[in-house]
């Protein structure tokens, strides 16, 4: 197999996990970033990330999800620290569950699929659930293979992991523009002046692409969700559009 120097421009969990990827298949990988690692203002450098298996009818997203659970459970033994925590998720209705609803065609779908699932009614809710307003609430089901994963801890490890496979961390190094020599691109650019030359370049740099790369401001735009808690409970409050 043909093997390459690869630039890494981004050590958050896109970055990191590229670049573990690209070192286990023979390549010279050099991850960049200005750190600190894990950086406090980077996306998957959060308290926690909800990871569900429940997207309505899309059976294909599904599947990822399942896929996603079962590596996380994967990592959980391999690395011997709990960075999944499989407590569950609950999606609550204030009208009925019916065909349609995001949370009945989730249902049925992780039902037909063998999840461990639980229905809630209101009278289950004021049970177990207190803080949420039954009368409100009136229906609902409980992911109980669901969970979340401490993403910033997540980073962390997997940052030691490339590390010990040979990635080449450069943790000060802040990208400054590509290397486009001769019309196609050979490498990258850092503030300092240096140059380095490389037959990949891969940008994981999550919302600030447009910034680093200012070609893409006409089709690429950051979005986010805000997140808050309840005790037991993860509740999502969409803010923005997607990208």
């Amino acid at each position: 197999m043909k093997t390459q120097k690869t630039i890494v421009v981004g050590a958050g969990i896109n970055g990191v996990v590229a670049a573990i990827e690209l070192r286990e298949r023979g390549h010279e990988v050099i991850l960049i970033d200005p750190g600190p690692l894990p950086h406090p203002l980077a996306a998957s450098t959060d308290i926690s990330k909800a990871v569900r298996a429940a997207y309505g009818a899309d059976e294909d997203y599904t599947k990822l999800a399942e896929r996603s659970i079962n590596l996380w459970r994967q990592w959980n033994v391999e690395f011997g620290i709990e960075l999944y925590h499989e407590i569950g998720f609950l999606f609550m209705r204030q009208r009925p569950m019916q065909r349609g609803d995001f949370e009945y065609e989730s249902f049925k779908l992780l039902e037909q699929r063998g999840h461990r699932i639980e229905r809630i009614s209101s009278k289950l809710l004021r049970e177990r659930y207190p803080t949420w307003n039954a009368k409100h609430y009136r229906d609902g089901f409980l992911d109980l293979e669901a969970g979340y994963a401490e993403s910033g801890r997540v980073v962390a490890t997997l940052i030691q992991r490339a590390k010990s496979l040979g990635v080449e961390l450069r943790q000060t190094a802040k990208f400054r523009d590509l290397d486009e020599t001769g019309g196609r691109v050979k490498g990258i650019l850092l503030e300092n002046g240096e140059k380095i030359a490389a037959g990949t370049v891969v940008m994981a740099v999550g919302a600030w692409t447009p910034y680093a790369l200012p070609f893409t401001r006409n089709f690429l735009r950051a979005s986010g969700q805000a997140i808050f808690r309840l005790p037991a409970i993860t509740v999502f409050h969409s803010i923005a559009t997607a990208w």
